[in-house]
């Protein structure tokens, strides 16, 4: 791009209004008395992108449902926060955003934003279907605050920030892949947020799943078919998958039976209520029908025989 133009001249509230509105119509107002208001609007068009950076005293501007209906601008704002604060209001959130922070909103859907002294934006405007995302994905991300310097957004805001500074004319090729690099980081922004909602949904997934299994397993402790096989169809997934599920946790779905199971024995060896049920009754009561496999792995755990442990607890008694 060229050296930047002249400063703007400050604007009046009423002119300033008029430019605010010029691309999306727009209600504004003042907070204070309209005779000391002062602001200013750049805008350059980049190819895709109109690209405006508004300077303001303080005053809220917002988008109506009546406006909405009287025109069909459906757009995506996407603005880096430059000096001063706001509030921005959108789809029943609030996100107040400070010197370097981002955030998306959508002007096919009311929203407010207040407006603080010394306010100044860098505003990134282009169609939604340019976004290569799902609409509902970006529903959730509007009036939200992100961080310029976190993730894909610390690419995106040093860009808006030196576009803001250096707003001016440009060849048209040189525009055009300006406007393209902002609306590609700006996508790939929004879908490495979504990626890592989606994992975050699937790691909580993975966690239920896996206590549910476990959960399954404790109460079919008896059943001496209990396998892994029983346990993943229960669940209406792979064995494969739960085997990866167990072993992500350092063990197996068949350790964690038997694990479960000896601990059950080794609980009723001890129990006085159970003091003269037979041991191989116990065994079996905890899915173990052969009652030599089950004294030698009971043995392989534990250090005793299932005997020998019931006979050395009764001594401590």
């Amino acid at each position: 791009m060229s050296a930047p133009s002249a400063p703007p001249s400050a604007l009046e509230f009423e002119d300033w209004h008029d430019q605010v509105c010029r691309l999306v119509p727009l209600k504004a107002g003042c907070t204070q008395d309209a005779a000391a208001f002062t602001g200013t609007v750049e805008a350059v068009t980049l190819g895709p992108v109109v690209l405006t950076t508004v300077t303001a005293s303080e005053g809220f501007v917002e988008r109506t449902r009546r406006q909405i209906r009287d025109d069909d601008v459906a757009v995506y704002k996407f603005g880096l926060q430059v000096g001063g604060t706001c509030v921005l209001e959108q789809d029943g959130r609030q996100a107040f955003l400070k010197p370097g922070d981002l955030a998306i909103y959508d002007t096919s859907r009311p929203y407010r934003i207040s407006l603080d002294h010394d306010f100044r934006m860098t505003v990134a405007i282009f169609s939604r279907d340019l976004v290569q995302l799902p609409q509902a994905d970006l529903a959730e991300a509007t009036a939200v605050r992100f961080a310029g310097s976190s993730g894909m957004f610390s690419l995106v805001a040093p860009l808006l920030a030196g576009l803001g500074r250096e707003v001016g004319p440009a060849t048209t090729f040189t525009a055009n892949h300006l406007g393209d690099a902002v609306v590609d980081l700006t996508t790939a922004a929004f879908a490495e947020l979504t990626q890592r909602a989606v994992d975050q949904e699937s790691s909580a997934a993975r966690r239920a799943l896996l206590a549910n299994a476990t959960k399954f397993i404790d109460e079919h402790l008896p059943d001496p078919n209990l396998s892994t096989k029983l346990v993943a169809d229960a669940h209406f997934v792979s064995t494969r998958y739960l085997q990866k599920l167990f072993e992500s946790q350092g063990t197996s779905v068949a350790a964690r039976i038997r694990a479960r199971r000896l601990e059950r024995c080794r609980h009723d060896l001890t129990a006085p209520q159970h003091r003269h049920v037979p041991i191989a009754a116990i065994g079996r009561r905890w899915g173990f029908p052969d009652a030599a496999h089950f004294s030698r792995l009971f043995r392989g755990t534990y250090g005793r025989s299932p005997r020998e442990y019931r006979r050395d607890s009764a001594r401590t008694d």
